[in-house]
């Protein structure tokens, strides 16, 4: 019965020794112990990124929300989330415009539909909205797109543009950017 070491032995280079035959054969080890790590490493990553945006999924969500309208600032605010697929979602969020009215300024509900890419842990968005304005006192609605990035199955961190169409006040562009912590 012939083994890998007595192969070796039976095959050597001119010059080699055997302490050199050794030296290869640990280095042919690593070598292949390496590129195991590296597929199962590879696998694994695929894997996480393929379960970071699931069905069922429920988030809440805080941001920072500007509307181009003639007396905006940025806005913090809070919504929460829930995915009844992989790609089809629904949110509530209120944010603050100022802090002197009501507690809550407004209130608006989405439907997103997302696009999680296989090889990144990203999904581009698609939204669609409809909202109403305590502060003046109008519903508005609002459609756009974005992109989340998850840095691990539960935090993710997202950024979008969105048109908003107000009843009676100026229509404009919308920015939101934010962090999700997921459920």
């Amino acid at each position: 019965m012939t083994n890998h070491y007595t192969r070796i032995q039976t095959e050597p280079a001119q010059g080699d020794t055997r302490l050199d035959r050794l030296h290869r054969d640990k280095d042919q080890t690593m070598k292949k112990v390496t590129a195991a790590i590296i597929t199962l490493l590879a696998i694994n990553v695929v894997q996480a990124q393929e379960d970071l945006f699931r069905e069922k999924e429920q988030s809440i969500f805080g941001f920072g929300s500007y509307v181009d309208k003639h007396d905006s600032d940025v806005a913090p605010g809070v919504g929460l989330s829930y995915f009844f697929t992989r790609n089809l979602g629904v949110s509530a969020s209120t944010f603050w415009e100022n802090t002197t009215g009501s507690f809550i300024d407004n209130v608006s509900g989405e439907v997103t539909y997302r696009l999680p890419l296989r090889d990144l842990p990203l999904a581009p968005y698609g939204l669609v909205g409809v909202g109403y304005s305590f502060e003046s006192e109008e519903t508005f609605g609002y459609f756009g797109g974005g992109a989340e990035w998850r840095f691990s199955p539960k935090w993710g961190a997202f950024a979008d543009l969105r048109w908003q169409m107000n009843n009676d006040t100026d229509n404009g562009v919308g920015v939101r950017f934010g962090a999700r912590y997921v459920f």
